[in-house]
């Protein structure tokens, strides 16, 4: 009776180690944080515009996967102001995995430009640290169908000069006066005309 006795307690007391190792395990996970930052560039040639024109790129994530605020299903859009390096607002995560994202631009409505229409796939893996608790993230941005990576999601916008409009010189508008002129011009060489052949 004894032994059964002491047996039960020290199965209860393993579970409840467990159980409170367990919780700590659990603890310890969701106290991971980490930020994700996704680099973006956006470079413009050519006969540029005199006001910097309002450029928009589009992040699009995998479902479950972390996002910037302001976010809907899965998609951002971020605007930015003639040619410069920038990124998307911080995306914060507190889960590992890997998660896979787009990032495009959407065309401007300037007709001599020609938008870069690339489209960018972006790997971001997250792993717990060897110490600390930050969790670590590796970010890999390559173009669709491209083995090459790259540091920033770069967009290259080119412009054509406007053709130069010639301005008008005004003698349509002075068409009349000048065809009255021409007609009086004639009336007086008639006139001296026939008045030389009277004399």
């Amino acid at each position: 009776m004894k032994k059964t006795m002491k047996f039960k307690f020290l199965t209860v007391l393993l579970a409840l180690l467990w159980v409170a190792v367990l919780g700590q395990g659990v603890q310890a996970q969701e106290a991971f944080t980490g930020e994700i930052l996704l680099p973006v560039t956006i470079r413009a040639e050519g006969s540029l515009p005199e006001t910097p024109e309002v450029y928009t790129l589009v992040l699009e994530g995998e479902e479950g996967a972390p996002m910037p605020e302001g976010s809907q299903e899965q998609r951002f859009q971020l605007q930015v102001t003639g040619a410069q390096a920038t990124a998307f607002p911080t995306i914060a995560c507190d889960h590992v995995g890997i998660y896979h994202y787009t990032v495009t631009q959407e065309p401007g409505k300037n007709a001599y430009c020609t938008y870069d229409r690339v489209k960018y796939q972006v790997e971001v893996t997250i792993t717990y640290p060897e110490q600390g608790d930050k969790l670590e993230v590796a970010v890999a941005i390559a173009p669709e169908n491209a083995a090459m990576k790259s540091d920033s999601a770069m967009f290259v916008n080119s412009y054509e000069k406007p053709p130069v409009e010639i301005p008008q010189t005004g003698e349509s508008g002075n068409l009349p006066l000048m065809l009255g002129l021409w007609v009086c011009s004639l009336l007086a060489v008639g006139l001296l005309w026939k008045q030389r052949k009277t004399v």
